[in-house]
């Protein structure tokens, strides 16, 4: 026979994570990548209701690539028509992640195309509801869904929007006449 005593009762529970130990564990999530584009017609989002993370901008997207550049303003006669003015709004979608939604600018006599003129009020909507964007093919726009559930609110990075362009347009910024994509657009290389 042994002298073995038994232990205390073992209380496992109290070795168990909690579903939020990232918080507990001082762990950051950092930012190293912010798309500029468009929802997805599956992605409910917000857009930051601040006027401060609001940008406006000349912008040019590489059709081929799908890369979006940022554009000195200086520069938007080089490259005409492909230079696109927008307003760029911080986003995030339901699981915090931050993109940059680019607007079209209304034109010169103040009004916009059906499809941009939609995605301005989705994103209008977005500022005060979780919504999703759809295309409507058949009527030219975007149609807009709001959540039917009461989602929480939305977590904003804690960045400036000076940080966050930096990041969204890192090595994508159209600042020279030299550039590589004036100087492909112009038949120079």
């Amino acid at each position: 026979m042994s002298d073995l005593q038994p232990t205390p009762k073992f209380d496992v529970s109290t070795l168990r994570l909690p579903q939020n130990f990232g918080e507990t564990l001082g762990v950051k999530k950092l930012i190293t990548h912010i798309p500029v584009s468009k929802p997805g017609a599956e992605r409910f989002f917000r857009a930051h209701p601040s006027v401060s993370m609001q940008f406006e901008s000349l912008i040019y997207e590489d059709k081929s690539s799908r890369d979006v550049y940022v554009v000195l303003p200086a520069l938007g006669d080089a490259l005409g028509r492909l230079a696109k003015p927008v307003v760029l709004y911080l986003a995030v979608d339901r699981r915090g992640n931050p993109f940059l939604i680019p607007v079209p600018l209304p034109g010169p006599n103040g009004s916009r195309y059906p499809w941009h003129e939609s995605l301005a009020m989705a994103v209008e909507k977005s500022k005060t509801d979780w919504v999703r964007i759809a295309a409507n093919m058949t009527a030219g726009v975007y149609d807009l869904f709001v959540a039917s559930a009461d989602l929480p609110p939305p977590e904003w990075p804690d960045m400036e929007m000076d940080a966050i362009v930096q990041i969204a347009f890192g090595g994508k910024i159209i600042d020279t006449i030299q550039h590589p994509v004036i100087q492909a657009l112009q038949g120079k290389v």
